[in-house]
């Protein structure tokens, strides 16, 4: 193997050793190279890469980009070229690189007068499949864990829901359709966990109840979560809520936790987070309606010691 291989074959050379990842994040790879990497430094040969080369193509990036996508972007280079690296076909190029700050955006929940008027509409309509909005309200799962949930994951005796598959789309090189479905382990070790039903939900699931099968389905068939998204967008139209992505029902499920005191480290095992840091950064605050409440409860207080 030479230094005089250009970006674009070595990278090719690298993505195809990245079996021990999964099929979603090599797919995600391949889009980065092919829109980003190939096009501004495919050509560059191995041994002409320099820190100022690649200090360059994050500064082009970040014109047309957001931070967190360069920032992607530069941590899939990384390990591309850190692997060239310890192969000694290029110097330590990609340390010391200036990237853009990320500024973090505010978590879009459900309010509580939201959430009820959502739950009201999906009483209203009575169809089956929208009980997985309940289950990831009630629950917080992620919208590929629900996809995936079958009814042998679920025990209503023991009130008991077991996470230990996840669903997502991925591009198909097959030809045949642009992406095809992977119903795989979840994201990471602490995704897999035991999640406590409450008893409302565990009355509501055990009205519809089967043996087996998807719990979301369509004739027996799984329901894709990119088609499952379009279902929630329609129930918040009638439910007159501005429109949010799926992911808020995890959200807002963290949010009326804490709201309701419970603790950093029971929600970050529910949750299936990596580290307790992941959920206080998240959701270690308040929806201003909950922070007003609290204000007039300690102004009643004061109140009260006078």
């Amino acid at each position: 193997m030479s230094s005089n291989l250009k970006i674009s074959e070595w990278f090719d050379i690298w993505y195809d050793s990245q079996t021990h990842i999964k099929q979603s994040t090599k797919s995600i790879y391949q889009s980065y190279a092919n829109k980003h990497l190939k096009p501004k430094m495919g050509t560059v040969r191995l041994k002409k890469l320099s820190r100022d080369l690649i200090q360059q193509f994050i500064d082009e990036l970040s014109i047309k980009l957001s931070p967190k996508t360069v920032r992607a972007v530069y941590s899939m280079l990384k390990l591309c070229l850190t692997a060239a690296y310890e192969k000694h076909l290029i110097g330590n190029v990609v340390d010391k690189i200036c990237l853009p700050k990320t500024v973090s955006k505010d978590v879009k929940v459900l309010t509580k007068q939201e959430q009820k008027r959502l739950e009201q509409v999906i009483e209203a309509e009575n169809k089956e499949n929208d009980i997985g909005i309940l289950i990831c309200l009630y629950t917080g799962i992620r919208i590929g864990e629900l996809c995936a949930l079958k009814w042998e994951n679920i025990n209503l005796d023991r009130k008991i829901m077991t996470i230990d598959k996840t669903m997502y789309s991925v591009q198909s090189n097959d030809g045949k359709c642009k992406t095809k479905i992977i119903l795989s382990s979840p994201k990471s070790v602490n995704s897999e966990r035991d999640i406590p039903i409450a008893e409302l939900l565990s009355e509501k699931l055990s009205k519809i109840q089967k043996s087996e099968g998807f719990v979301i389905n369509r004739n027996g068939k799984y329901i894709e979560p990119a088609v499952y998204s379009r279902r929630y967008k329609k129930l918040l139209e009638k439910a007159g809520i501005e429109y949010m992505m799926f992911h808020s029902t995890r959200h807002t499920f963290s949010v009326r936790a804490r709201e309701l005191g419970v603790d950093v480290q029971t929600l970050s095992e529910i949750l299936g987070h990596s580290s307790v840091s992941t959920t206080l950064n998240f959701y270690g605050h308040s929806l201003p309606e909950h922070k007003h409440n609290q204000m007039e409860r300690i102004g009643g207080l004061f109140s009260q010691s006078k």
